[in-house]
């Protein structure tokens, strides 16, 4: 709750501050609602079917009028970044963006609607509301080049009291927090800015973020079989959480590779945009071939 989504949400934002919205609302709109609606309409009403028919699973669909009205599962989270992604829209044209002393106040803006008392479960407002600083935090490091101007000694300050916050609340030494209270918050802008500013870099890792987006929408379905399964014959938790985690990051990437062969499978489940067909154009313009007779006689 403290980090895993925070952190998700930071990076998108961090992604997002290299390519910024320009100009061209409709079509960046386009884009975003091909690459994230798209896939949360098929893929999650797939997974809410699947749940609703399958032994031994908790459906959470109460009203199947209001699938996606009210979201479903973890799917939450592509609902509530494309909502994410409209008020950035707006912001960018306000030119809100334009200095960091800006940011600043939509970001202070943003904390503040974190921190109150709305709610609403219907397109996953709530959940818009509870990405937001996170997002706008990420854009503003980025585009600000923020740890140019914050003292080292200060980041190393920082982290070793949010790890010593993290690990007193994994002991339940204190309290834990609301998810939308001000001490997470906090300790959420911490942790991703201290895990930030480490600078880890991994090229297995790498190469696994490539498919972090379709490791987020399929994995659910890959992680259920070995718990359904290894569960009915009592098999141990750590054998059970490690093939479900192996068959979590694997099965998604081999089932993105597929699925991104085909247009129809690229756009709906992978909210990708279509392979481009060739135009005649493209193609290579072939050299008038010389007359036998013309070349012997050079």
């Amino acid at each position: 709750m403290y980090l895993r989504m925070p952190l998700f949400t930071f990076l998108s934002g961090v992604v997002y501050a290299y390519r910024p919205f320009r100009e061209g609302v409709a079509n960046f709109m386009q884009k975003k609602a091909r690459r994230l609606l798209l896939p949360m309409l098929t893929v999650g009403t797939a997974f809410a079917l699947l749940q609703a028919i399958t032994p031994g699973t908790n459906s959470s669909i109460s009203n199947w009028l209001l699938l996606h009205i009210q979201p479903v599962a973890h799917f939450w989270f592509i609902e509530s970044l494309f909502l994410v992604f409209v008020l950035i829209v707006v912001l960018e044209k306000l030119n809100a963006f334009s200095s960091s002393g800006r940011w600043a106040a939509v970001f202070i803006g943003s904390a503040a609607l974190y921190v109150s008392p709305l709610y609403s479960q219907y397109f996953s407002f709530s959940g818009f509301l509870y990405l937001l600083p996170y997002f706008l935090l990420g854009m503003g490091v980025q585009r600000y080049d923020a740890f140019k101007k914050i003292n080292s000694g200060l980041i190393a300050v920082a982290m070793c009291a949010t790890l010593a916050v993290l690990i007193f609340i994994y002991h339940q030494w204190v309290p834990s927090f609301g998810k939308r209270a001000l001490p997470s918050l906090l300790l959420g802008v911490l942790a991703c800015l201290c895990l930030l500013s480490i600078g880890f870099k991994s090229t297995l890792l790498a190469k696994i973020g490539v498919f972090s987006y379709s490791i987020y929408l399929f994995h659910v379905f890959f992680t259920a079989v070995p718990r359904i399964v290894f569960g009915k014959f009592g098999i141990d938790l750590d054998v059970v959480f490690f093939t479900s985690l192996v068959a979590g990051i694997m099965g998604p990437i081999v089932l993105e590779l597929v699925l991104a062969r085909f247009n129809l499978t690229r756009v709906l489940l992978l909210g990708k945009a279509p392979h481009r067909k060739p135009k005649v154009s493209d193609k290579p313009a072939l050299l008038p071939l010389m007359p036998l007779r013309q070349a012997n006689a050079r």
